[in-house]
């Protein structure tokens, strides 16, 4: 289906070029004959054919969260089409930024930048996190405003800061490429490019994103003889009881679904951002923001909501000595570790040795596979 996809873009393309069409002839596009086509390889890369390994499957803490990523189900033919849409800056309104534009797939789908630029060039309040495992992911952004993926997948699309475009148009826009109808039709069946279209092919893409294959996840194998002693003593820290890192980000994944106060501000709406607070009003969600999953953790820089640490090891020098009294902080940061919220935060003082075996442990979670993965990269 895809050779089909690329031998009829061809044959149209060359149809463009030499009858010199208009913009009104192709809405929505700047220039027709500078529209880039996507190279998609002959035989479509089996995205219906991967899952996550048995050991994720049995993991009672992934348990917990379900598999709601796989309800939709994937194919080859729909997560291609995906991949183009995520890639493409025809999506936006000036045809400059794509979903790949801020998720760079050499930082584990995430931006480098403490905000990305839109179309506007006005950078975004939050960081923008990593896009990975998504089956066991409900809730969604940092404020945990969204259920589903289906319910998010546009909302980066229409925002007036970020890719800008009339969501009402891009169905039209898109049609009057000369590769996506073909590939709507490989996906669906037919040519019609419609909202709910976009949205299931963005959607299986992004479930696609697969992580499980770190260093770490090679040690659980090998019982960590490859690790060094600085990740062995890192380990060994991050998962003894007074650090209590592996209590907020659990299992397989290293996240959580609860949203925390982690205690970077007495007022996070004084700072500027309430996080779910913003939502409800309510004192007790004051700076309540998603548990980032650890995995790629190493490639995902900056980090925290709003980027403000550039480093793994101020992270680690945070969580140690650092964290801010707040009267609903959770009861997980403070020394009881039990009890109501807001107590008074612990302070670890790790060693330096700790510190540095903390973060080394840390990249062992980097997954290289994902960010080299022709998959999952632009094919524009």
């Amino acid at each position: 289906m895809v050779r089909k996809v690329e031998f009829w873009v061809l044959a149209l393309t060359g149809t463009l070029l030499f009858t010199g069409c208009s913009k009104e002839q192709q809405p929505g596009l700047e220039d027709p004959e500078e529209v880039r086509l996507p190279s998609l390889p002959e035989t479509p890369y089996p995205y219906s054919e991967q899952g996550f390994p048995e050991s994720w499957q049995n993991d009672p803490g992934l348990a917990l969260f379900g598999g709601t990523g796989d309800l939709a189900g994937i194919t080859d033919a729909g997560a291609t089409l995906g991949r183009v849409l995520f890639h493409d800056t025809q999506l936006s309104a000036d045809n400059t930024v794509s979903c790949g534009s801020c998720h760079q797939q050499e930082h584990a789908f995430a931006d480098p930048a403490v905000g990305s630029l839109g179309i506007t060039s006005t950078p975004l309040h939050r960081n923008t996190p990593g896009l990975f495992n998504f089956r066991y992911q409900r809730r969604l952004f940092w404020d945990l405003r969204v259920l589903g993926l289906e319910n998010q997948v546009l909302q980066p699309i229409g925002h007036p800061d970020e890719m800008g475009m009339e969501l009402a148009a891009l169905p039209d826009k898109l049609a009057s490429l000369p590769y996506y109808p073909a590939l709507f039709e490989a996906a669906f069946g037919d040519p019609e490019v419609n909202l709910e279209r976009i949205t299931e092919g963005l959607v299986q893409f992004l479930r696609s994103i697969r992580s499980f294959r770190s260093r770490y996840d090679a040690g659980l194998a090998n019982d960590f003889a490859d690790f060094t002693a600085d990740e062995l003593l890192g380990k060994e820290v991050f998962f003894r009881g007074d650090t209590r890192c592996n209590q907020c980000h659990t299992s397989r994944n290293f996240f959580s679904n609860q949203a925390f106060i982690n205690g970077l501000e007495l007022d996070y709406a004084a700072a500027g951002d309430g996080g779910i607070g913003d939502l409800t009003g309510a004192a007790s969600d004051d700076g309540r923001f998603k548990t980032a999953s650890l995995r790629n953790i190493g490639l995902t820089a900056p980090y925290m909501h709003d980027g403000r640490f550039s480093t793994l090891r101020e992270v680690v020098d945070f969580y140690s000595d650092n964290i801010v009294q707040h009267p609903y902080l959770d009861e997980r940061l403070s020394d009881n570790g039990i009890g109501p919220p807001g107590q008074e935060p612990y302070q670890l003082e790790l060693s330096e040795l700790e510190r540095e075996g903390l973060v080394a442990f840390l990249h062992t979670l980097s997954d290289t596979v994902i960010i080299a993965d022709p998959a999952l990269s632009s094919p524009f």
